[in-house]
């Protein structure tokens, strides 16, 4: 049995790329992320380049009564 090979890119095509809002660097991960709701989460981001801190929101749409 031959497990499937991913193309290299697709890894990073399966994830948002997140930029620092002050130097561009590159961010992977946030350094906390709090749930609001069933709908919203925040997150915190802080850049090793350069430090700076701001934070983002994640909304997800509300799922359609079946």
């Amino acid at each position: 049995m031959e497990l499937p090979t991913l193309k290299p890119n697709a890894f990073h095509q399966s994830r948002p790329i997140i930029p620092c809002a002050q130097c561009g660097d590159t961010l992977f991960a946030p350094e906390w992320s709090e749930y609001l709701d069933d709908r919203r989460v925040r997150h915190l981001w802080c850049c090793d380049a350069c430090g700076y801190e701001f934070e983002s929101m994640v909304c997800y749409p509300e799922p359609h009564a079946a």
